[in-house]
């Protein structure tokens, strides 16, 4: 049996990263600049599926790394994806744990001796603060505590030897719409960053991530944070892009592909990497000759379908369920498969205000909505594709006859 090299349960691995070149080269430059002593910190958010979380994990491959050629960063660094509920700095406190890891013993002997009670037992303890950030006093001492313990792990790490110096410190902090406290997140951030600048200790650098929803939380706190993060909006792939994440895994499968089938059927995915990820699984999977061609992808994408009905279309569409106007629209525009008006909306699905239904959908990620002209389209051709066989015994019955009877007719009038 061959192997796979899709994951599609899993973060992508950076042998099979693929695209985000910009994205990637926007944010490591400014991180040689932290490296610098200048701060310089992120937000970077997007849809679900959409890859924020891959592209984090190539950025800490690459901060650690020592590379010449990906700009010598040599940093200490952290991961940690917040829960639900939690709050801000219970979450900060569990991501500087995560750095202990990799800082040597005789600098958790230095830093234990300065910090007292803030460090124990080889783990920081933000003290009696613990539970939330419910007053500005509160804030204050949590920040004062967060600062303590900041500049002197920088100041060590930049002062070990050179085989264990590092650049200075990244807190990479994923999911960041679980945060209960999020509004008071961007204060504690600014005041952390803008102190340790002028102390000459900014060697730091927050990667936040999260949704858009997040983002706007996160920013409502305190807009002056914009000053300290770079927001960083992650879209969907390019075709050239999703195409060499399947090239790429296909090679390490050692599989050959027909490329016309390859430029015909990425459409499908609509850019979006898990989605890119869980087809390029199954088109490996029930492949049986070690050649992609028409007959693997029909078969793939129709189980691709199946799967993202149970998982990140199940959000968006009530796939078991009673039908309400949100699933009236989207069947709506699955029968059409082109971009339509939210008068043509209305009509079809005979609700006379679908203008209530479309804020939700289009924050879900259900259907993407043209600023220029207004007109309304859904997430990809997978999503379609779900939402198809979730309603084609109702199409055989006369449901949308209407609709689909005129789209039909007007293309072929378009090819006549």
């Amino acid at each position: 049996m061959k192997s796979n090299p899709f994951n599609p349960n899993s973060v992508v691995s950076t042998n099979l990263f693929a695209g985000r070149k910009d994205y990637v080269l926007r944010i490591v430059r400014k991180l040689e600049q932290v490296k610098k002593g200048m701060p310089s910190s992120f937000f970077l958010f997007g849809e679900r599926g959409i890859g924020k979380t891959a592209l984090a994990k190539l950025l800490i491959y690459i901060a650690e790394t020592n590379d010449a050629q990906l700009g010598g960063l040599n940093f200490l660094v952290s991961y940690y994806s917040a829960d639900k509920g939690q709050s801000i700095n219970t979450v900060l406190q569990s991501s500087l744990n995560e750095l202990t890891d990799n800082i040597s013993s005789p600098v958790l002997e230095k830093l234990g001796k300065r910090l007292g009670s803030l460090l124990k037992n080889g783990k920081f303890s933000i003290g009696a603060f613990s539970f939330d950030l419910k007053s500005e006093e509160k804030t204050i001492a949590v920040r004062d505590q967060l600062i303590s313990i900041l500049s002197n792990l920088i100041e060590e790490i930049k002062s070990e030897e050179n085989d264990k110096k590092k650049d200075g410190i990244i807190v990479v902090i994923d999911e960041m719409q679980n945060i209960d406290d999020i509004e008071a997140c961007a204060q504690l951030f600014r005041g952390i960053i803008t102190t340790l600048d002028v102390k000459n200790l900014g060697n730091i650098s927050f990667l936040l991530i999260g949704y858009e929803s997040a983002l706007d939380d996160f920013f409502k706190g305190d807009p002056s944070a914009r000053r300290q993060f770079d927001s960083v909006g992650l879209g969907v792939m390019p075709i050239e892009e999703s195409k060499e994440v399947l090239t790429k895994g296909f090679n390490e499968a050692k599989v050959k592909w027909d490329q016309a089938s390859l430029d015909k059927y990425i459409l499908t995915t609509g850019g979006y990497p898990h989605s890119i990820q869980l087809l390029g699984h199954n088109l490996i999977e029930f492949d049986i000759d070690d050649f992609i061609n028409d007959i693997d992808w029909e078969n793939a994408i129709k189980h691709t379908a199946t799967e993202l009905q149970k998982k990140d279309f199940a959000e968006m569409y009530n796939f078991s369920g009673k039908i309400s106007g949100r699933e009236k629209i989207l069947d709506v525009l699955a029968a059409a498969w082109q971009p339509l008006s939210r008068q043509e909306i209305s009509k079809y699905t005979e609700i006379k205000n679908v203008y209530q239904y479309l804020p939700d959908l289009e924050k879900r990620g259900a259907i993407k909505i043209n600023q220029e002209n207004g007109t309304i389209v859904l997430h990809s051709n997978l999503f379609r594709m779900a939402i198809l066989m979730r309603i084609i015994d109702k199409i055989k019955d006369g449901y949308l006859n209407a609709l689909i009877k005129e789209k039909v007719e007007n293309g072929k009038e378009e090819k006549t």
